[in-house]
């Protein structure tokens, strides 16, 4: 073969290997943009489950609607457990005074009374003779039993038997666990707010008396007794009621004043009341008269101006003619109310059938009164706004 032939031999074969070669790379090349087109596209695949998984988990993070927070409150009058109740309760037990009631008081979010006696062994009283009350401590596991929550202090008897005995009532409360508002070490203690949260609803109490039967009772910034009310007092109590409201959903306020055994309400407690209401107040839950008046609502919010005695010594069967008050409310005020007539008899709180007897005749009397302030109660005890409201 000669030198010319061999040069085109030559340029053939080497044709052939650069388009060989050549192919190879392209499909490398292609091979390899498939491969990343593949890559990006299972990226893309990828990134839109997390896209979808983070929207699923946001959509399920977002709440279920809620009804709105609500709170029963059953409110009761008078409370003391010596002289004849005191017999029963070391004869029968500590629950004894409460066994037909507890049910109801149980099952409310909170339940409150007015203790109207000292808790102690100590002291002596300058009362005559069984006008001074003194009950023993270990009677307030009865309370505890039946779901007693919260007592005022401020009333005419919680100092009955002097300063050591009240020191031992604070002490003793405080052991058995139930809340006090209205009485204090000192006079900042006795005028605080007690603010218990329930529910999601912040309920604040105050209370204060306007009937002590000497000054000395009156808690000072250094001596022990109970939140006061004088006609001078007023503008820094409604301070106080204003500051108060600041710090809870709702604020009730439990005075304990008035004309014993008066079933209307002195003028100026109705002011009083009202402006209490102006200040800040959402509920007025007053005590002392021994016997029922009626309810009145002031702006949309109750005014119960005496709700009679509970656990106490009667003198006729008015004072012993009385009930449970239970009260629904939410962050904005009264929803609804109930009330249970009960008939205090053998030194015990006695559930009456509201339909007959005398459970229909305390509702009828408690409608009467009430319906005067243009509130309506119907035959079961169901307590409805008027639809007009004195301003």
């Amino acid at each position: 073969m000669n030198n010319k032939k061999q040069k085109i031999l030559w340029l053939i074969i080497l044709s052939i290997i650069f388009i060989l070669t050549s192919c190879n790379e392209s499909k490398e090349t292609l091979t390899e943009a498939n491969e990343q087109i593949e890559k990006e596209s299972q990226s893309i695949e990828n990134n839109n489950e997390e896209i979808e998984l983070e929207e699923k988990e946001e959509i399920s993070e977002i709440p279920e609607p809620q009804e709105p927070q609500e709170i029963v409150i059953a409110f009761m009058g008078d409370v003391m457990m010596d002289s004849y109740i005191g017999d029963y309760i070391r004869e029968r037990g500590v629950d004894y005074p409460w066994e037909d009631v507890a049910d109801i008081t149980r099952e409310a979010d909170l339940a409150v009374i007015n203790l109207e006696t000292s808790v102690s062994t100590r002291g002596s009283t300058k009362k005559p003779e069984g006008y001074g009350f003194r009950s023993n401590p270990d009677s307030l596991q009865g309370l505890v039993n039946s779901g007693i929550d919260l007592v005022s202090l401020a009333n005419n008897h919680t100092l009955d038997f002097g300063e050591d005995a009240f020191y031992d009532t604070l002490e003793s409360l405080d052991q058995y666990k139930i809340a006090y508002v209205g009485g204090g070490k000192n006079k900042d203690e006795a005028e605080q707010v007690r603010i218990i949260e329930m529910n999601g609803i912040k309920v604040g109490f105050l209370a204060f008396t306007s009937i002590i039967p000497w000054s000395s009772w009156e808690a000072t910034e250094d001596k022990p007794g109970a939140a006061i009310y004088k006609t001078e007092y007023k503008e820094r109590i409604l301070q106080n009621i204003k500051e108060a409201s600041k710090e809870c959903d709702i604020l009730t306020l439990i005075p304990h004043w008035g004309v014993e055994y008066a079933q209307v309400p002195s003028d100026w407690q109705r002011e009083l009341a009202h402006d209490m209401i102006d200040a800040g107040a959402d509920i007025v839950v007053g005590h002392h008269s021994h016997v029922l008046q009626g309810i009145e609502f002031y702006k949309d919010k109750p005014i119960l101006y005496s709700i009679g005695n509970f656990i106490f010594l009667k003198n006729d069967d008015l004072c012993g003619r009385t009930g449970i008050f239970e009260l629904t409310l939410d962050k904005e005020g009264f929803i609804k109310g109930k009330f249970y007539p009960v008939n205090i008899q053998y030194c015990k709180a006695n559930l009456l059938n509201k339909e007959e007897g005398r459970g229909k005749e305390i509702i009828d009397m408690l409608r009467d009164l009430s319906a005067s302030f243009g509130t309506i109660i119907n035959e079961k005890g169901e307590i409805q706004k008027p639809n007009t409201v004195e301003e």
